[in-house]
């Protein structure tokens, strides 16, 4: 085919870290769709330097210096035939539309029929479907979702060079916490239940934990730690590329629905995944390392930040002991 006649694609990923990783399944059979295209990535300002799948250039965005529509101006002149928009706002069709790309798909919702070439309607109830499975049927109807698993380019060198780049001497053999949450506290499993089950896997594996997050979760990392031997915080100590590179190294990762639970699973590492208000069935790792822990409440999933009756017993209620069982499946050698 003469290079002139490929389908240039441009996809605008989510603006949520754990949704842009979930995000890196729909790259990749993109890839595989059109095998000689160029594929480039319009990536939030912030995230730009994860090793994302893509066969052409990413595209920083940064919504704080530039408008949506006056962004999508500058991509009149890069000659793209498709516009895949990923995240559900206004503005991303908004961004779309003003790029005058010819083949503009995503979902309808927010009057963004009007903007999109092609605004396809969601299947079910919402939410009722995973994610990744709604990008997928963006591209091709029955995609099988297993087979296009989020997917992050860590080569052993990449890992070793942001591992060195920390500076910090690390344990032969760790656990990772990551108890921060930033949609709300009903997603964040108890500080107190995090600190409970560091001392439990103290007394029965011996092994090292490592709590990490970002500025805002060094006051919970401590709150866990301290006082505790083998117990180290390191939040707000790591760059987004270290961060990734330890959990690449990590036993296995204990933490809530939130972004570091889908790099967990890009990586297909053993990993405990807490639910809250949230679905695992939207949101849940794909990932067959992947133990995932929920209430099955008459609330839940309710999806609020907050918990409407202020107990959050879809959180406090898995208890220490049975995430303690779960690490034992996972740690304990099989026979």
């Amino acid at each position: 085919m003469p290079e002139s006649s490929l389908p240039k694609i441009l996809i605008r990923t989510p603006n949520w870290l754990g949704d842009l990783v979930m995000s890196t399944g729909f790259i990749r059979a993109v890839l595989e769709k059109y095998p000689e295209s160029e594929v480039d990535l319009i990536v939030k300002s912030g995230f730009v330097s994860l090793p994302l799948p893509h066969r052409g250039k990413i595209i920083p965005f940064d919504p704080e210096n530039k408008s949506p529509g006056k962004f999508g101006k500058t991509l009149r002149a890069e000659n793209y035939s498709h516009f895949y928009v990923l995240p559900p706002s206004f503005s991303s069709a908004w961004m779309a539309f003003q790029s005058k790309i010819p083949q503009r798909i995503g979902y309808s919702g927010e009057f963004r029929n009007l903007l999109l070439s092609k605004a396809k309607k969601h299947e079910g109830k919402p939410r009722s479907l995973h994610i990744l499975q709604e990008y997928l049927n963006l591209l091709e109807p029955d995609l099988v979702l297993e087979k296009f698993s989020p997917h992050l380019e860590t080569t052993a060198d990449w890992i070793e060079k942001h591992l060195n780049s920390f500076q910090k001497p690390l344990p032969e053999s760790f656990i990772v916490f990551t108890p921060g949450a930033v949609y709300g506290p009903a997603k964040q499993w108890p500080l107190e239940h995090f600190r409970t089950l560091a001392t439990k896997i103290i007394q029965h594996f011996g092994t090292s934990i490592l709590i990490l997050g970002t500025d805002k979760d060094v006051e919970s990392g401590t709150e866990i730690s301290a006082g505790l031997e083998g117990v180290h915080n390191f939040c707000g100590q790591t760059s987004l590329n270290e961060f990734l590179a330890i959990l690449a190294k990590a036993k296995l990762l204990v933490g809530n629905d939130s972004g570091s639970m889908h790099l967990m699973s890009a990586l297909q590492r053993p990993q405990i995944a807490i639910f809250g208000s949230t679905s695992p069935t939207w949101t849940g790792p794909v990932n067959p390392h992947a133990s995932v822990l929920s209430r099955n409440l008459f609330c839940s999933p309710c999806f609020a930040r907050t918990c409407r009756y202020g107990h959050y017993d879809c959180l406090t209620q898995i208890q220490p002991e049975l995430v303690l069982q779960e690490i034992q499946k996972v740690l304990t050698p099989k026979n």
